[in-house]
């Protein structure tokens, strides 16, 4: 029988299907599979880029125009729903890059042609937006948005303090009995600065509707409920946050003065001075510590961002132990634990800062099974990313050159900062895409070597 007999009249024979590159399955070709997950989604990146920026822009416009004026304390409340919505404006354009490479991915092809189906942009954002809003607050890149929505509202109201400075001037130069009139103080960048009231008030409701949405989403499910749930923590965190600094300031004093506090403070200086090389190792500490996060853990919460869109990421600590003999020692103590003793536990590892670290260590163990040369060649790209993003930033300014006035060089560094910001953000984001891909292709190919593993 004829080839075109058995397979049917006009049909070809079927090629086999050819072999991936060796830069998609061999983790020192990662810097190579990250640029072409780049160039095959460009545009679509860019899109989402230019997009966000331009959301943001108008979202901090918005914010510094509604901070000014009559009923400032209500005023204020409304800015910092503003700059929710900017938050969540940043994951949802970061969960959207993301989703974007997806496709352009080796795995995610192979599975398509087996006969997957794709998944939508609203489905990955309804699983992504609330453990996304947890990494967000678990490690602080709200203070980074913070300071950049306050700084815009200082920027477009600095005459207030040229004006402050002035009055000042001339009172001290002004003679005669009188006593100056006192000018008035500037309140351009405090527009995240809310009264304890309102904040109380904001920071009730944002709880109740809470707890109701993550109830209901941990019934029902689905986006509205997940953007829901997601938006009132980020209220309830932020209203919460403007309660803890105000009372903190208005605390401080007394409780520098506080017997305690001088015992501990006169108890550490008597350590510094008795341990040696204690305040040099502190030193060096400090001084690496910024260094050793941008290096090793800023990589492993990008990826575990990829981990998480992608759809394998798990924020329970018990993912981390999962097959080890410390699994079977964890599920005996809890099932001798009371579910209020769990829950306590739980809360006490949240005010500690310990509920930052599971995801991090999930997304370091998916790597790590990969292979200790992904992890590494990971965080040698990105901090080759950082690097090269910042002697671009200077090569750019010394052809613009220094002799401009400083409105020109405000608008040249408009474009400067967008392109650097555009680059280092694509590249970034496809790095970690294209990590998490190798990854979980090396963990199949050992699942089918050993089945039973």
């Amino acid at each position: 029988m004829s080839d075109s007999l058995a397979l049917g009249a006009g049909s070809r024979p079927v090629p086999a299907q050819a072999s991936p590159r060796w830069w998609r399955r061999s983790p020192y070709g990662l810097p190579l599979y990250a640029v072409e997950l780049w160039a095959r989604r460009l545009v679509p990146l860019v899109l989402w880029f230019s997009a966000g920026e331009l959301g943001r822009f108008g979202l901090l416009v918005a914010g510094s125009e509604l901070s000014h004026g009559s009923h400032r304390d209500w005023r204020l409340a409304g800015v910092m729903l503003i700059f929710i919505v900017m938050v969540m404006l940043g994951m949802i354009v970061t969960v959207g890059m993301l989703h974007s490479l997806r496709g352009a991915a080796a795995g995610t092809r192979a599975r398509r042609a087996e006969g997957e189906e794709p998944e939508t942009l609203l489905t990955g954002l309804g699983r992504a937006i609330i453990v996304y809003v947890a990494i967000y607050l678990a490690w602080g890149f709200q203070t980074a948005d913070a300071r950049e929505f306050a700084d815009a509202d200082m920027e477009r109201y600095a005459v207030q303090y040229d004006r402050f400075v002035a009055a000042r001037l001339e009172n001290a130069l002004a003679a005669g009995g009188t006593p100056p009139v006192q000018p008035v103080r500037p309140d351009a960048g405090t527009n995240l600065v809310l009264d304890v009231k309102v904040a109380l008030a904001f920071a009730a409701v944002a709880l109740v509707a809470r707890y109701v949405l993550s109830a209901l989403h941990e019934r029902r499910g689905g986006p509205r409920l997940a953007f829901g749930a997601a938006f009132c923590e980020l209220a309830y965190t932020f209203y919460g946050a403007v309660l803890l600094l105000r009372l903190a300031d208005e605390r401080s004093a007394w409780l520098s003065g506080r017997n305690v506090t001088v015992w501990w403070n006169d108890r550490w200086q008597a350590l510094e001075r008795t341990l040696p090389g204690w305040r040099t190792a502190m030193e060096w500490l400090g001084e690496a510590r910024p260094h050793l996060f941008a290096a090793l853990v800023l990589p492993l919460v990008g990826l575990t961002l990829a981990i998480l869109v992608y759809g394998a990421y798990s924020e329970d600590g018990r993912a981390l132990i999962s097959g080890t003999r410390l699994d079977a020692a964890a599920g005996s103590v809890q099932n001798r634990t009371h579910r209020l003793t769990r829950r306590g536990a739980g809360i006490v590892a949240v005010r500690a800062g310990l509920d930052r670290w599971p995801p991090v260590l999930h997304a370091l163990r998916l790597t790590l099974r990969a292979g200790a040369p992904l992890f590494a060649v990971m965080c040698l790209c990105h901090t080759a990313l950082v690097v090269a993003a910042d002697y671009a930033e200077r090569g750019a300014y010394y052809l613009i050159g220094t002799a401009h006035r400083q409105l020109d060089w405000e608008a040249y560094q408009i474009p400067v900062h967008f392109g650097r910001d555009l680059l280092f953000t694509t590249l970034t984001l496809c790095l970690f895409a294209a990590t998490f891909d190798l990854a979980a292709a090396r963990q199949r190919a050992k699942r089918s070597v050993s089945p039973g593993a």
